[in-house]
């Protein structure tokens, strides 16, 4: 029950800031002083194998970098915190990252056998001292939703250079991973040996890291910014028998743009509030990829199935998605959401499968079919709202109900599997202003750990924009994520699923 302990001391910390002054210092900050921009980023997976990492996300960021403030937001390197600096250059602050270090989705040869590493959400403090010409900082970092890895110790040098077109920041460090977190990330388990691929206990390790960060400001409007980075692995990661390489290259190229782009934060004054209730119907056209893995009775290892793959199954299809919200008492709010994606098809099997104790032979003719009900409840603390953002954090609860039944009339036979996990879930929300009539919205839930008798994770991610036609009606589109990993050894499902859903999301929303 560590995430329900992580969630009240989170939620316990919000009414506590707002008693005192930093978070109304928070809530009265300017965001048009920032701007808005798009960054793609690419990195190399030390697993063997695996295809690059590549991701493309908004950003805010400012013209002037954070190495030359003394501005207590951080937005830099994949960082984003607080932090208080005085006059003698001594620097004290917390940050929060999102790592995606783990062995991603993609099925690969190479990592058959091998249990998919997650990423997750790491925080920890920061402590520096910025003297000319370098700047000395060391942070450290934990993961907040499970335990499976050790901490990560990052010591950092850098010779910020501001210059009349922008800057250039060229920095070096060294990573220390815990012996805990290499095991997770790099080790070998007994269930996990095949030929070619021992069993693995790595130790701690020291990786070296050097990053060039440059800042050019085109216009007075328009910043383009470039980070490029190499690491060098220690051995404790490079000999592992899952990690084909031992350095990595990393890069990142963003453009942002500010020119007073989100509402002023003082439209509408105090009288300025949102909507008491809000009300989104949407038409979500999901890409689905599905697996099941069922296991004997007796135990054992059992088939992995790609329902789209072995077994026909359409991947694409629009699924209706209901959302609502009500607000009350200013910073807080309910929110309920619903999704159903149900499919269905007939095909002859190319080859033989084998799902828990029966085996398809090849040649015959099965019908599948598919049903994930999913739906969500949450309660959230509002950090900051007003004309411009919102903020705040989420605590709640995913109830996902997912039945596969694959039968075959000619031979009698059938399979069920089915799933009803209630999950504990903590994420955040926001959503920004531009200009009078739309904003920028997005939203996360996760779960990471045991519970009950499931272990695994859910991610759940919305980005989206919204126009308002009048005060009452809106429409707008959006993108959602939705992945699921769960073990189990209820009999309803006697193994372990492998579910994730994203698409686009076209949606009438209205406000009462």
């Amino acid at each position: 029950m560590r995430l329900w302990r992580r969630t009240v001391f989170l939620m316990l910390l919000a009414p506590a800031a707002q008693a005192g002054g930093i978070l109304d210092y928070i809530r009265n900050y300017d965001l048009n002083d920032y701007a808005l921009g798009v960054s793609y980023s690419v990195s190399q997976s030390p697993y063997l194998g695996a295809s690059n990492n590549s991701i493309a996300y908004p950003y805010l960021t400012s013209f002037t970098n954070n190495a030359f403030t003394d501005d207590w937001l951080i937005l830099s390197n994949g960082d984003v915190g607080f932090r208080w600096t005085n006059e003698a250059g001594w620097v004290l602050g917390a940050v929060g990252r999102i790592n995606t270090q783990g062995t991603g989705t993609d099925v690969v040869d190479d990592l058959v056998g091998i249990d998919s590493r997650k990423w997750s959400v790491e925080v920890g403090p920061v402590i520096g001292w910025r003297g000319w010409p370098v700047h000395l900082e060391l942070k450290q970092y934990n993961e907040v939703f499970s335990d499976y890895g050790g901490p990560t110790a990052e010591f950092m040098a850098s010779f910020p250079v501001e210059l009349p077109w922008g800057w250039v920041i060229p920095s070096a460090a060294v990573v220390r991973n815990s012996a805990d977190r290499n095991l997770y990330y790099y080790g070998v388990s007994e269930s996990e040996i095949r030929p070619g691929r021992p069993e693995y206990v790595p130790g701690s390790s020291n990786n070296l890291r050097l990053r060039v960060n440059i800042g050019y400001a085109i216009t007075e409007k328009w910043l383009l910014s470039v980070t490029a980075g190499y690491e060098w692995l220690d051995t404790a990661i490079s000999d592992s028998p899952i990690v084909g390489r031992d350095t990595l290259w990393s890069a990142n190229v963003g453009v942002a743009y500010n020119n007073d782009i989100f509402r002023s934060s003082e439209y509408a004054g105090e009288a300025f509030t949102r909507p008491g209730f809000e009300l989104r119907a949407g038409i979500f056209s999901s890409n689905t990829d599905s697996k099941v893995i069922r296991r004997p009775v007796g135990g054992g290892p059992g088939e992995e199935v790609d329902l789209e793959d072995v077994l026909g199954i359409n991947t694409k299809k629009n699924v209706l998605q209901i959302d609502g919200i009500y607000r009350f008492a200013r910073f807080h709010r309910l929110e309920l959401g619903y999704f159903e994606l149900g499919r269905e098809s007939r095909t002859t099997l190319l080859t033989d499968i084998t799902i828990g104790d029966e085996t398809f032979v090849q040649g015959t003719e099965i019908d599948v079919d598919v049903d994930l009900k999913v739906t969500r409840l949450a309660y959230g603390f509002t950090l900051m709202s007003d004309s411009q953002k919102e903020l705040g954090l989420l605590v709640g609860i995913h109830i996902s109900n997912y039945d596969a039944v694959i039968t075959a009339e000619q031979t009698g036979q059938s399979v069920k599997s089915s799933l009803t996990a209630p999950l504990p879930v903590i994420g955040a929300f926001g959503s920004l202003a531009l200009g009078e009539n739309t904003d920028l919205s997005a939203y996360l839930q996760i779960f990471r750990m045991e519970f009950d008798h499931y272990d695994g994770s859910l991610n759940m991610l919305y980005l989206g924009v919204k126009h308002h036609f009048t005060e009452r009606i809106g429409a707008g589109i959006g993108y959602n994520f939705f992945s699921l990993n769960l073990d189990s050894p209820d009999e309803r499902l006697r193994g372990s699923l492998r579910l994730q859903h994203h698409g686009p999301l076209v949606f009438a929303a209205f406000s009462f």
